[in-house]
């Protein structure tokens, strides 16, 4: 029983791009401080808002340290793929 696993490179690559593009479109910035505010309600959501934009930040680099190594790992496969191609060739 022969299991195939197909990897389109380009497909890979282009999505990868695409997570890219979409992670640059991400402006994790907490609006300012209300000056004058004298509301609880108010300073609590400040402070949320600050801890989202901290969690944003964090998921970006996140992001970004996965579409690295994604990409590592597509080009090792590709490496790997043509090393064998070329081995399989020599053997015939």
């Amino acid at each position: 029983m022969t299991k195939e696993v197909k990897m389109v490179y380009a497909d890979i690559e282009s999505q990868l791009t695409l997570m890219e593009n979409a992670l640059q479109t991400l402006q994790p910035r907490a609006n300012e401080q209300i000056q004058g505010n004298t509301l609880n309600v108010v300073t609590k959501l400040m402070g949320l808002t600050s801890q989202l934009e901290q969690l944003l930040i964090t998921y970006q680099g996140i992001l970004q340290q996965s579409i690295e190594t994604t990409k590592n790992s597509v080009e090792f496969m590709r490496e790997t793929d043509e090393k064998v191609s070329v081995g399989m060739q020599n053997v015939r």
